[in-house]
């Protein structure tokens, strides 16, 4: 009995020894704790889907803030001071900072690791426009003491210069990532369907942007721009646009434009109003209408000087039909601007009107089939809405034109211009306007919309597009300054940039043309706003940030006087 117990003594110590060696090799393989994420599990796919759909919800909100200013709709003021809050762009401040950053952040080292370097790249080149845009909007923004969690509650906003060289930087590397050899493509991208080469040719195309942006402060900016067209890598054809499409659904979730759903989506008619500048100058400056006006506005009530029309109340009637009369006509008003009420039923509101507002739902104007994929005028007279005899347009499956080829055009007929950098700014600025044709005329094909009409009366045609060409070459060859041909250029981008608030704020500030955007309707608005209040959501929860006293001051490519026209 005692030699078993002796034997068992001796023996267990080797069983134990050796299933603890085996379970210790079987513990090793399980140290990453399942329920914990880690960059080797991350999916960069999903990444780049929030990834995506941020930076398009970002630069739509920008757009809707900013088109005001430049009379795309209309800014309800009366004066600049008031026009925006400081809670107006935490919307847009938060997607940048919350979602943009920390998404591209994260996905970015995810997808080097795993050799998904188109993955890695868009993260780069999104990360970068967004960072132009925040300098654009606000000037002195946070970015290299950004989003480092815990480790800074309270991050230092960054020289706006700085922070400009840092996004040309990101899209440098941008390149050079997107040019290496990827492990797998997205299966997801939005934009441009996993195609490297497009995101390079973007990437390229936003230096030029930023390049031709910063030209009045940085005198290599010919050289930069120069080298850049060498390359012959921008965007320059309608397949290249840096555009997002939207869907027709109507919940669950709901994925159509959001100015059709703001104007079409009821049956109390259209919702925002339309800048009455913004149709004058395609309905009535030139002498006759350009042939993308049809497709640009749809007007419900044809001739708004009618007010016996059915579709007003009676209160309406008699707001509309004095209301000219009895507003005071603001000093120093140009006889060519527009004012009140254009004839022919183009019915919005000016700049800076903020009465209140009368029951015109079921009359005023609103967007049209290009590029909110509401409705083509066709003369229809018919309100817009959801019920069975409204006009319903084409379903909401619109557009963003974030970067179009006509864009680029425009920019290097500039360039070309002010500069003198490689091109023909005549043969530039008819390249642009023809590109701007192009698109607006196929567009309603694209998304499926079966235009109401044949009638060429109606519809853009290669008669009247190279009338309207001949027509602004006229214009070009007859401006005596290189000022005045500048005009010319910035009001043709102006007009083909119609549904971009971004684009045209940033070349008003940078030219200061179109130089006959309409007055405000009070005869001091205060300074036009040059930069914005910083957003509520940055002041209230940052220690290290002072709210601007105005909103005049100036980002450091803006070097134009302080009054601009305004």
């Amino acid at each position: 009995m005692k030699k078993i117990l002796l034997l068992v003594i001796i023996i267990t110590p080797v069983l134990f020894t050796v299933s603890c060696s085996r379970l210790n090799d079987k513990f090793d393989t399980l140290l990453s704790n399942p329920n914990l994420a880690t960059t080797g599990a991350g999916d960069a796919d999903l990444y780049l889907n929030n990834l995506l759909l941020s930076f398009e919800n970002f630069h739509r909100g920008v757009s809707d803030l900013t088109d005001p200013l430049v009379r795309q709709q209309t800014m309800f003021g009366p004066t600049y001071f008031n026009a925006y809050s400081a809670g107006s762009f935490d919307g847009v401040w938060t997607n940048a900072y919350t979602s943009i950053f920390k998404t591209a952040n994260t996905m970015i080292p995810i997808a080097e690791a795993k050799g998904q370097y188109i993955h890695s790249g868009i993260g780069k080149v999104l990360k970068a426009f967004t960072l132009f845009t925040l300098v654009d909007l606000f000037g002195d923004v946070p970015y290299s003491e950004a989003n480092l969690g815990v480790d800074n509650t309270n991050p230092a906003a960054d020289n706006d210069e700085d922070v400009y060289a840092a996004a040309i930087n990101l899209l440098d590397s941008a390149i050079s990532t997107l040019g290496q050899t990827a492990a797998s493509r997205p299966t997801n991208d939005l934009f441009y369907a996993g195609s490297a080469a497009k995101w390079i040719t973007l990437a390229k195309t936003l230096k030029l942007r930023a390049y031709v942006q910063t030209r009045l402060v940085d005198a290599g900016a010919k050289d930069k721009i120069n080298a850049i067209l060498a390359e012959g890598d921008i965007i320059k054809t309608a397949s290249q646009d840096f555009s997002f499409f939207y869907g027709t659904r109507t919940q669950a979730p709901d994925s159509r434009d959001g100015r059709y759903v703001g104007n079409y989506g009821t049956d109390n008619g259209a919702g925002a109003y339309i800048g009455t500048y913004a149709m004058w100058v395609c309905a009535k400056e030139k002498g006759f209408m350009d042939p993308r006006t049809r497709y640009y506005f749809y007007r419900q009530c044809i001739s708004p000087t009618d007010y016996s029309d059915s579709r007003l109340n009676d209160q309406t009637k008699l707001q509309f039909a004095l209301a000219c009369y009895f507003r005071a006509f603001p000093p120093n008003y140009p006889a060519t601007s527009p004012y009140c009420v254009l004839p022919g039923g183009w019915w919005g509101r000016d700049h800076g009107n903020n009465e209140g507002i009368g029951a015109d739902g079921l009359v005023k104007t609103t967007w049209g089939v290009y590029p909110a994929a509401g409705a083509f005028d066709a003369d229809q007279n018919t309100s817009v809405g959801q019920s069975s005899g409204r006009e319903t347009g084409a379903k909401g499956a619109g557009m963003e034109p974030i970067w179009l080829s006509s864009f680029s055009l425009f920019l290097q007929a500039e360039a070309a211009l002010t500069l003198g950098t490689t091109g023909d700014a005549e043969a530039l600025l008819v390249s642009a306007i023809s590109a701007s044709f192009d698109k607006v005329e196929a567009f309603p094909a694209t998304i499926n919309y079966g235009l109401p009409t044949s009638d060429t009366a109606f519809l853009i045609t290669p008669y009247k597009k190279q009338s309207y060409i001949d027509y602004v070459v006229k214009q070009y060859r007859a401006a005596a300054t290189t000022d005045a041909k500048l005009n010319i250029i910035e009001k043709e981008y102006y007009i083909a940039a119609w549904g971009n608030g971004l684009e045209t704020y940033n070349n008003y500030r940078r030219t200061a043309k179109p130089d006959n955007f309409q007055l405000a309707i009070i005869p001091d608005p205060g300074l036009f706003i040059r930069s914005f209040f910083y957003p509520s959501v940055y002041v209230n929860f940052n220690q290290k940030v002072k709210q601007k006293d105005a909103t005049n001051v100036k980002v450091f490519w803006d070097i134009n006087p302080d009054n601009l026209y305004h």
